[in-house]
C-alpha cells in the first residue's frame, strides 16, 4: 500500500525513534517528510530537537527560517528559532523567542519544556520548575515532564523532591531508559551504589534491547522509484549489515550463545530526496536474550548518547570495589569517546585501586595528553610512578587503599564542569536538559 510514503506514517515512526533516542534514526524520518510533505508538521518538534541534540546548528538555522517564512504566528517556527539560539548558547535570545512561542499556543507542551530548559541552563530553577509544571499540566499522563522536574531537582541537589519526581516518571512509563539512567544518578548522589549500579545496568539493558528494533538510518543506492520495502524472506546484505552493527561482537567479552540469535524480521528502506540524495531508514528486529551478561550487554551499547551512563556505571563498580568491572565500562567509554582525558583517568585510577600500577601509569598518560593542564591526573601520575619505584609489589595494595578512602572523601564535594575531581566523578552529575541538550517531548 506504499505506507511508507505517507507523512503521517513517517511521522509516528520519528516520534518513535525520538522516544527510543535513536536520534539519527529520527532525523532520517524527519528528512523523508520534508522530501514528501513540506508542510507536515506532526513530527516538527521532534524534527527541532533532534537537529539539536546531533548539534547541527546550519540545518536547525535554514529549517527556522523556512518555518517563519511560512507561518509567522505558527508557535513551532519561534520554538525553533529558539532552540537555535539555545544551541548557539545565546540562552538570553533563547528565553526570548521560547516565550513568544508559549504566547502563541499556550497548550503546547513542547514550548513550556523548551522554555523550561533555557531558564535550568542559566541556573534559574524557580522559573524552570514552574515551566516544567506548565508542561505537566498541557500534557498530563505524559512521564516526561516529571522526568524533567526530576532532573532539575537533581540538578539543584533536592534529592527527596528528585526521587519523588523521577519514580513517579519511572512507574509512568517503565521503559523509558532515560528515567533509569537518572534514578541511578540520584542513588550515586545517597551513596547507595548497588541501587545506583542496578539502575545504570537497567538503563542500558533498555537501550539494547530497543536497539534491537529500533530504526536505523543507512545511505543507499535506491531503485528508480525511490523506496523499496524488503520483506522477512528476501534477505540480502544490507540485512547483514545492519545485524552486525547492532550486535559487534567484543575482543575480549564472549558471547553467552550464538546459536540461540534470531535473524531480522523486516527491514524497510524510505525515500530518495528531490536532490538525489538516497535516505533509508530499516526497522531491524532481533530477540534480544534476558540472561545477557552485564558486561556483554554494555559491550552492545554503541551509541556516544550512553557514554556518560557507562561511565556513571563504571564509577559506581569502582565505589563498590569492583574494579575489573570497572575497568571494563571505562574502556567502553573510552571507545565510545576516545577525547574523554576524565574516563582515561577514571581508568588509570581503578587500575591504580586494583594494583596495576604500570597499567594505570599508561591510562595517567593518556588522560594528561588529552588535558595536559588535569591537575588529578598528574597527581596520580606522580603517586603511581613513586610508587613503582618505592614500594615492593606487596606493599601497594595497602598504599592503594589508603588513597582510595581519601579519594572516596574528596569526591564527595559538588562543582559544576571545572573541578577535576568531578571530572572523575562525573556520575554526580545527569543528563541534565541544561547540559546534554534534550529539549522535546518524545
Amino acid at each position: 500500500h506504499h505506507l511508507g510514503k505517507s507523512s503521517d506514517i513517517l511521522s509516528h515512526a520519528a516520534i518513535r525513534a525520538y522516544g527510543s533516542h535513536d536520534l539519527r534514526s529520527a532525523l532520517a524520518y524527519c528528512t523523508a517528510i520534508d522530501a514528501y510533505d513540506p508542510f507536515c508538521r506532526t513530527a516538527g518538534y521532534v524534527h527541532v530537537a533532534t537537529l539539536v541534540g546531533l548539534g547541527l546548528k546550519r540545518r536547525l538555522f535554514e529549517l527556522a527560517h523556512r518555518l517563519v517564512d511560512a507561518d509567522p504566528k505558527n508557535s513551532l517556527a519561534w520554538f525553533a528559532v529558539g532552540s537555535y539560539y539555545y544551541l548557539c548558547r545565546r540562552y538570553d535570545l533563547a528565553q526570548r523567542h521560547f516565550s513568544r512561542s508559549t504566547r502563541l499556543d499556550p497548550s503546547s507542551a513542547e514550548c513550556w519544556i523548551g522554555f523550561g530548559c533555557s531558564f535550568a541552563v542559566c541556573d534559574e530553577s524557580d522559573q524552570a520548575l514552574a515551566s516544567f509544571r506548565a508542561a505537566q499540566n498541557k500534557y498530563a499522563g505524559s512521564h516526561v515532564p516529571l522526568l524533567y522536574m526530576g532532573m532539575e531537582y537533581l540538578r539543584t541537589n533536592h534529592l527527596s523532591l528528585a526521587g519523588h519526581f523521577l519514580t513517579s516518571a519511572q512507574k509512568t512509563d517503565a521503559s523509558d531508559p532515560l528515567c533509569c539512567n537518572e534514578l541511578g544518578v540520584w542513588s550515586y548522589r545517597r551513596g547507595d551504589m548497588e541501587d545506583a549500579t542496578f539502575w545504570f545496568l537497567k538503563a542500558l539493558r533498555l537501550h539494547v534491547e530497543a536497539e534491537s528494533s529500533a530504526l536505523t538510518s543507512t545511505d543507499e543506492a535506491l531503485g528508480m522509484e525511490g523506496y523499496i520495502l524488503l520483506s522477512s524472506e528476501g534477505r540480502g546484505k544490507k540485512q547483514q549489515v545492519a545485524q552486525e552493527s547492532l550486535d559487534p561482537v567484543s575482543p575480549h567479552v564472549k558471547r553467552r550463545s550464538d546459536s540461540n540469535v534470531q535473524p531480522p524480521s523486516t527491514v524497510l528502506c524510505a525515500v530518495k530526496t528531490p536532490s538525489g540524495r538516497s535516505i533509508s531508514a530499516s526497522i531491524v528486529g532481533t530477540t534480544i536474550d534476558n540472561t545477557l551478561a552485564d558486561t556483554e550487554c554494555i559491550e552492545r551499547c554503541n551509541d556516544k548518547f550512553w557514554e556518560p551512563t557507562i561511565f556513571n556505571l563504571g564509577q559506581s563498580y569502582r565505589k563498590m570495589r569492583c574494579y575489573s568491572e570497572a575497568i571494563v565500562c571505562f574502556e567502553k567509554s573510552v571507545s565510545l569517546n576516545p577525547g574523554s582525558y576524565s574516563a582515561y583517568a577514571a581508568m588509570g585510577f581503578a587500575k591504580h585501586l586494583s594494583g596495576d600500577v604500570d597499567g594505570a601509569i599508561d591510562s595517567y598518560h593518556e588522560a594528561l595528553s588529552r588535558k595536559p593542564e588535569d591537575p588529578f591526573s598528574s597527581e596520580m601520575l606522580t603517586r603511581a610512578l613513586s610508587e613503582a619505584v618505592t614500594y615492593p609489589r606487596s606493599s601497594v595494595f595497602a598504599a592503594i587503599d589508603d588513597l582510595d578512602a581519601d579519594m572516596d572523601m574528596q569526591t564527595q564535594r559538588r562543582g559544576i564542569g571545572s573541578s577535576i575531581l568531578d571530572g572523575l566523578d562525573r556520575a554526580d552529575k545527569s543528563y541534565s536538559v541544561a547540559e546534554d541538550v534534550d529539549m522535546s517531548l518524545a
